[in-house]
Protein backbone atom coordinates (compact mmCIF):
# COMPACT_ATOMS: atom_id res chain seq x y z
CA UNK A 1 0.00 0.00 0.00
CA UNK A 2 1.33 3.25 -0.93
CA UNK A 3 1.65 5.75 2.24
CA UNK A 4 -0.68 8.68 1.22
CA UNK A 5 -3.35 5.88 0.08
CA UNK A 6 -2.92 4.57 3.92
CA UNK A 7 -2.89 8.19 5.15
CA UNK A 8 -6.60 8.95 3.42
CA UNK A 9 -7.73 5.62 4.40
CA UNK A 10 -6.70 5.92 8.12
CA UNK A 11 -8.86 8.99 8.18
CA UNK A 12 -11.65 6.89 8.09
CA UNK A 13 -11.62 4.92 11.31
CA UNK A 14 -10.34 8.38 13.55
CA UNK A 15 -13.11 9.66 16.30
CA UNK A 16 -13.30 12.92 16.62
CA UNK A 17 -13.13 14.73 19.90
CA UNK A 18 -12.86 18.25 19.80
CA UNK A 19 -11.41 19.37 16.34
CA UNK A 20 -8.29 21.10 18.30
CA UNK A 21 -5.64 20.04 20.48
CA UNK A 22 -7.79 17.04 22.40
CA UNK A 23 -7.43 15.59 18.85
CA UNK A 24 -3.53 15.79 19.04
CA UNK A 25 -3.52 14.98 22.80
CA UNK A 26 -5.33 11.48 21.84
CA UNK A 27 -3.08 11.07 19.02
CA UNK A 28 0.32 11.52 21.18
CA UNK A 29 -1.09 9.42 24.17
CA UNK A 30 -2.05 6.58 21.45
CA UNK A 31 1.03 6.55 20.02
CA UNK A 32 2.64 6.90 23.41
CA UNK A 33 0.64 3.42 24.34
CA UNK A 34 1.45 1.77 21.01
CA UNK A 35 5.03 2.18 21.86
CA UNK A 36 4.94 0.80 25.57
CA UNK A 37 2.87 -2.29 23.91
CA UNK A 38 6.09 -2.94 21.86
CA UNK A 39 8.53 -2.24 24.44
CA UNK A 40 6.30 -4.27 26.76
CA UNK A 41 7.10 -7.56 24.10
CA UNK A 42 10.81 -6.60 24.68
CA UNK A 43 10.47 -6.84 28.31
CA UNK A 44 8.87 -9.78 28.63
CA UNK A 45 11.56 -11.92 26.13
CA UNK A 46 14.41 -10.23 28.13
CA UNK A 47 12.63 -10.72 31.47
CA UNK A 48 10.39 -13.90 31.17
CA UNK A 49 12.11 -15.62 28.95
CA UNK A 50 9.19 -15.63 26.61
CA UNK A 51 9.51 -15.77 22.79
CA UNK A 52 9.70 -12.52 20.83
CA UNK A 53 6.32 -12.31 19.58
CA UNK A 54 7.48 -10.08 16.47
CA UNK A 55 3.92 -10.99 14.82
CA UNK A 56 2.57 -8.39 17.68
CA UNK A 57 5.35 -6.37 17.66
CA UNK A 58 4.50 -5.92 13.72
CA UNK A 59 0.71 -5.09 14.56
CA UNK A 60 1.79 -2.28 17.47
CA UNK A 61 3.62 -0.47 14.62
CA UNK A 62 0.75 -0.47 12.45
CA UNK A 63 -1.19 0.95 15.55
CA UNK A 64 1.79 3.62 15.49
CA UNK A 65 1.75 4.31 11.87
CA UNK A 66 -2.47 4.93 11.87
CA UNK A 67 -1.63 7.48 14.89
CA UNK A 68 0.72 9.70 13.03
CA UNK A 69 -1.51 9.84 9.75
CA UNK A 70 -4.36 10.69 11.71
CA UNK A 71 -2.21 13.53 13.41
CA UNK A 72 -1.05 14.16 10.54
CA UNK A 73 -4.37 14.42 8.68
CA UNK A 74 -5.47 16.91 11.47
CA UNK A 75 -3.31 19.15 10.32
CA UNK A 76 -3.30 18.58 6.86
CA UNK A 77 0.24 16.98 6.35
CA UNK A 78 1.39 14.91 3.83
CA UNK A 79 3.47 11.78 5.29
CA UNK A 80 5.45 11.71 1.76
CA UNK A 81 6.46 15.59 2.53
CA UNK A 82 7.20 14.19 6.17
CA UNK A 83 9.23 11.59 5.28
CA UNK A 84 11.22 13.22 2.37
CA UNK A 85 12.26 16.28 5.27
CA UNK A 86 13.45 13.74 7.54
CA UNK A 87 15.80 11.92 5.07
CA UNK A 88 17.01 15.34 3.77
CA UNK A 89 17.29 16.21 7.41
CA UNK A 90 19.52 12.92 7.86
CA UNK A 91 21.29 13.68 4.44
CA UNK A 92 22.31 16.66 5.77
CA UNK A 93 23.83 15.23 9.16
CA UNK A 94 25.55 11.99 7.79
CA UNK A 95 26.17 13.11 4.40
CA UNK A 96 27.87 9.46 3.91
CA UNK A 97 26.53 7.56 6.36
CA UNK A 98 26.33 7.08 10.32
CA UNK A 99 29.15 8.47 12.11
CA UNK A 100 29.41 9.14 16.13
CA UNK A 101 31.52 12.28 15.59
CA UNK A 102 28.41 13.97 12.95
CA UNK A 103 25.97 12.82 16.12
CA UNK A 104 27.75 14.81 18.66
CA UNK A 105 28.07 17.53 16.07
CA UNK A 106 25.65 17.93 14.84
CA UNK A 107 24.90 21.69 12.43
CA UNK A 108 21.24 22.34 14.10
CA UNK A 109 20.68 25.74 12.72
CA UNK A 110 21.11 24.28 9.10
CA UNK A 111 18.73 21.04 9.72
CA UNK A 112 16.32 23.49 10.95
CA UNK A 113 16.70 25.76 7.68
CA UNK A 114 15.71 22.28 5.78
CA UNK A 115 12.89 21.48 8.31
CA UNK A 116 12.15 25.24 7.93
CA UNK A 117 12.70 25.34 3.86
CA UNK A 118 10.48 22.05 3.57
CA UNK A 119 7.47 22.88 5.35
CA UNK A 120 7.13 26.12 3.11
CA UNK A 121 6.25 24.01 0.12
CA UNK A 122 4.47 21.55 1.87
CA UNK A 123 1.18 20.06 -0.17
CA UNK A 124 -1.16 19.17 2.18
CA UNK A 125 -3.43 16.14 1.65
CA UNK A 126 -6.76 17.75 4.18
CA UNK A 127 -8.87 17.91 0.98
CA UNK A 128 -8.13 14.38 0.10
CA UNK A 129 -8.97 13.47 3.63
CA UNK A 130 -12.12 15.35 4.03
CA UNK A 131 -13.38 14.14 0.81
CA UNK A 132 -12.92 10.85 1.83
CA UNK A 133 -14.66 11.04 5.71
CA UNK A 134 -17.10 12.69 3.65
CA UNK A 135 -17.55 9.87 1.11
CA UNK A 136 -17.39 7.55 3.76
CA UNK A 137 -20.30 9.37 5.70
CA UNK A 138 -22.20 8.86 2.87
CA UNK A 139 -21.58 5.30 2.43
CA UNK A 140 -22.16 4.20 5.76
CA UNK A 141 -25.71 6.53 5.31
CA UNK A 142 -27.06 3.96 2.99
Amino acid sequence: MEINNYQLKAARTCAQIDGNILDDIHMVLGMQTEVAEIADVYKKAIAYKKTLDLVNVKEELGDVMWYIANLCNMHGWDLRDILATNIAKLEARYPEKFTEENALNRNLEHEREILEQNSKGVQTLTSHVEFAITNQSRTDEV
